[in-house]
């Protein structure tokens, strides 16, 4: 992720991360729900909750991670298409997956979230942001464990 100072002489480095990382935990919210709405298959019942209590953390965090952007005086992007440009997650593009599809598709993309939160994480700590740095911190932390349940439901072994 590359950083770039904002207009105006004053150096604001984490918010262009910090807008891709909102941008990228979007585009996983909406991919999840569209998921949990077309999921089929005898793990149904199972699948269809964990998806829930997937897009519920993404959109509770979208919603954070944008007042993140606002509390550094800048807008959050707030078009659809502003969203899906600066994004690195792919959007859903086909209907109809299986739920292993689907799942192994969101544990990617989680993959690249945390990488990204890392990332944020660790350039917060070194420009000491403690506030930056707690929030993105506790975001990892649980959206790890909706990894680690993705993971297990598809059968991935740890790494």
């Amino acid at each position: 992720m590359a950083t770039a100072p904002l207009s105006g002489n004053k150096p604001q480095p984490l918010v262009f991360p910090l807008r891709n990382l909102f941008a990228d935990n979007f585009v996983v919210y909406y991919k999840s729900h569209g998921y949990h709405f077309n999921v089929e298959g005898p793990t149904f019942a199972q699948d269809h909750e964990l998806l829930n209590e997937i897009y519920d953390f993404l959109w509770a965090q979208h919603d954070s991670l944008g007042e993140q952007i606002r509390q550094m005086d800048k807008p959050a992007p707030s078009s659809l298409k502003a969203i899906l440009d600066i994004s690195e997650i792919t959007e859903c593009l086909k209907i109809g997956e299986s739920s292993k599809t689907m799942f192994t598709e969101l544990c990617d993309d989680f993959e690249t979230l945390l990488r990204n939160a890392q990332w944020l994480f660790d350039a917060a700590d070194e420009n000491q942001c403690g506030g930056l740095n707690t929030f993105i911190g506790d975001y990892m932390r649980d959206l790890s464990k909706l990894h680690w349940k993705v993971k297990a439901t598809i059968g991935r072994s740890m790494k």
